[in-house]
């Protein structure tokens, strides 16, 4: 998503992002940087996370005056805690002339996102996926740019419309029918509500991720204030595995092992612990925990 806004790098001398930010935006960033010759610092985060201060106090640690490029993720698809409002403000505090952009991919629906006007997102850009927890069709995805930035952000395609806003609108050969299915979708949320839909996934998220810690004898790697629609649950010891520090091969090794069984669910190496990151909609219940819980528990014991 971030790589939509990033084609006039030129103008970054510094960058800054969490340890946790998305994969391939983390790359991508680092494949710019290399390119231009700007630095990227990473504020490291370690889990579990106890609260907000410890994500805003490993921010400030890397946040320099002349840093002016900051991707944020609203709700890490790794550690899918929601970013304090606060870290913005840092970002303009440690750095005033930073552009900081909002990987809100996890975000529309599963958190009110206010884009323009009072009490909007106080951030340069923002992209967020409407196929996720929206339920829009894939390849559907928004960007929005800051009024006073709009001149200098181009398209990454140069097309028919280049030249003013509808540059955006003809990359290629792109498919429109993703987009003019998503007036089923915002239907679908007109009648069910989005409010009471919102509500529903997160104190689902929430009892599931206490049903599971409370089973396996372990903790959140996210505190509850701190959680939206997903939480990360840390695993309890499995006899297949050596003890100590564990990685990406072992969580592979178990997210195999639980699909084997017909369970989805990411497995994800975190400061040298396991965690499964659950995931809670509409279509959800509880009993679809429980099936995840009993199988960590059946697989303490036994080979992966």
């Amino acid at each position: 998503m971030a790589e939509e806004v990033l084609p006039s790098i030129a103008r970054f001398r510094g960058a800054a992002m969490l340890s946790v930010a998305y994969g391939s935006t983390k790359k991508l960033v680092m494949k710019l940087a290399e390119e231009s010759g700007f630095q990227v610092d990473e504020a490291v985060l370690e889990f579990p996370l106890t609260d907000e201060d410890q994500i805003l106090s490993a921010l400030d640690s890397v946040l320099q005056p002349d840093t002016t490029l900051v991707v944020l993720d609203l709700v890490p698809s790794n550690a899918p805690f929601v970013l304090p409002p606060e870290a913005v403000d840092l970002c303009r505090q440690k750095a005033p002339n930073c552009f900081v952009l909002l990987d809100a991919a996890h975000g529309l629906m599963g958190l009110p996102m206010k884009l323009a006007g009072p009490g909007s997102l106080p951030v340069d850009a923002v992209v967020t996926n409407c196929h996720k927890w929206f339920c829009g069709p894939k390849g559907t995805a928004l960007l929005y740019v800051a009024e006073q930035h709009q001149d200098w952000i181009e398209p990454l395609v140069i097309s028919h419309g280049y030249g003013d806003l509808a540059g955006f609108y003809w990359p290629g050969l792109a498919d429109w029918s993703s987009f003019l299915a998503l007036d089923e979708a915002l239907a679908f949320w007109d009648l069910v509500g989005i409010e009471p839909a919102r509500t529903y996934c997160n104190y689902m998220a929430r009892d599931a991720a206490m049903l599971l810690a409370d089973a396996w004898g372990t903790e959140l790697g996210i505190p509850e204030e701190l959680l939206s629609t997903m939480a990360l649950v840390q695993l309890p010891e499995l006899k297949a595995l050596p003890p100590g520090r564990h990685g990406y091969d072992e969580a592979e090794l178990v997210q195999n092992a639980l699909y084997a069984r017909k369970i989805e669910v990411p497995v994800k190496a975190l400061s040298g612990k396991l965690y499964v990151r659950v995931s809670a909609h509409i279509y959800n219940h509880i009993e679809e925990y429980e099936t995840l819980r009993d199988a960590v528990l059946e697989l303490r014991e036994q080979s992966l």
